[in-house]
């Protein structure tokens, strides 16, 4: 490869990170956040795996809390004590690595390519730091085609990880003001606020809005069998399905809280035919979940009302009356028996 075309290479990776940067600016997702961060890191170093670990700093213990690659799923419960391993060592001292051969490393940890029976040839591990604060780290493994990591590789690694630092520490910071504690759903205020930005978009752009407005079924049993902390629990388990079908969709949905039991979506961008998609996705996936209260076994089905823009356009003012119409939606599944998904119908 001549110089110019190394250079050249070397311009356009510069402008992928830049692309990625543009990104971790425009959203407080996160989940989204650091998987697209791991997307392009792996793409842009051109590494066969990446991952990133958050710090407990209760327990001062690093964990995965992204990873791509093969077999990642094995490396979810595994937790490094700071200072072990060598992401333990880059977070304990705060330095970033670059090591060709893990093999002859004493701080390698092999017992994760023993758990996901993936080979670590090589990797770069960088620390994740917010004003002198370290949260974590980002890790890329085995550069493609035999290759090994060079100095470029982790300067150009470096930059990607000192913009994710700050994108982590914003969608914290966010998240404290704006998640409700029970649930881990948007609060209400949130959400009704970011209703409020997409419908006023939908008069400029005509861009479609769908809401979904959920409502558990006989919830009133619930709390009567296993009483107000069984009632808690179920809430707090249907709240992590619904975000986990959310997170498979990778889209831009987001689900709040908006009463007691009500749970609520805003799909930007989704006609009412993704809306009835995604809402018996997360009807089934509701309905097929045990769920255990107090060491017994609970069935617990939802119904999902559905209101759209631009199909309810004749019906709504304001932006509030997407939820009531999608609110509205919930008695056509009543009176279809329960445990059903309807769209909005003018009786």
């Amino acid at each position: 490869m001549t110089e110019i075309e190394k250079l050249k290479k070397q311009i356009d990776k510069l402008y992928e990170v830049l692309e990625a940067n543009r990104y971790l600016s425009s959203t407080l997702n996160l989940t989204l956040v650091l998987e697209r961060l791991l997307e392009k890191a792996k793409e842009v170093i051109e590494a066969e795996a990446s991952s990133l670990m958050l710090l407990d700093e209760e327990k001062q213990e690093l964990y995965f809390h992204t990873v791509l690659g093969e077999k990642s799923e094995k490396l979810k419960n595994i937790r490094l004590k700071l200072g072990e391993g060598i992401s333990g060592w880059v977070a304990k001292n705060a330095e970033p690595v670059l090591v060709e051969d893990c093999s002859k490393d004493p701080r390698f940890y092999r017992k994760a390519d023993e758990e996901s029976g993936f080979h670590t040839r090589s990797m770069m591990c960088v620390p994740l730091i917010y004003r002198k604060r370290v949260l974590g780290t980002i890790q890329v493994l085995n550069k493609t085609q035999g290759r090994n990591f060079n100095e470029e590789d982790l300067k150009i690694f470096q930059i990607m990880a000192d913009q994710a630092a700050i994108a982590i520490e914003n969608a914290r910071l966010h998240n404290l003001a704006t998640i409700d504690n029970a649930t881990g759903l948007y609060r209400k205020e949130y959400f009704l606020m970011r209703l409020k930005d997409e419908y006023l978009r939908f008069l400029y752009t005509g861009n479609p809005i769908t809401v979904l407005m959920s409502d558990i079924d006989h919830f009133k049993k619930v709390n009567t069998e296993y009483g107000h902390i069984g009632g808690d629990i179920a809430l707090k388990e249907l709240a992590k399905i619904i975000l986990s079908v959310i997170h498979e969709s990778k889209e831009e949905d987001i689900a709040g809280r908006y009463g007691g039991e009500e749970f609520c979506i805003l799909m930007p961008n989704a006609d009412e035919n993704r809306g009835l998609e995604l809402a018996e996705q997360i009807r089934k996936r509701i309905e097929n979940h045990r769920f255990y209260i107090d060491g017994k076994e609970a069935r617990i089905t939802i119904s999902i009302g559905i209101a759209n823009l631009p199909l309810h356009k004749t019906l709504i003012n304001d932006y509030e009356d997407l939820i009531k119409l999608a609110d509205e939606a919930l008695y056509i599944c009543k009176d279809k028996g329960r445990n059903c998904c309807a769209i909005y119908e003018k009786k």
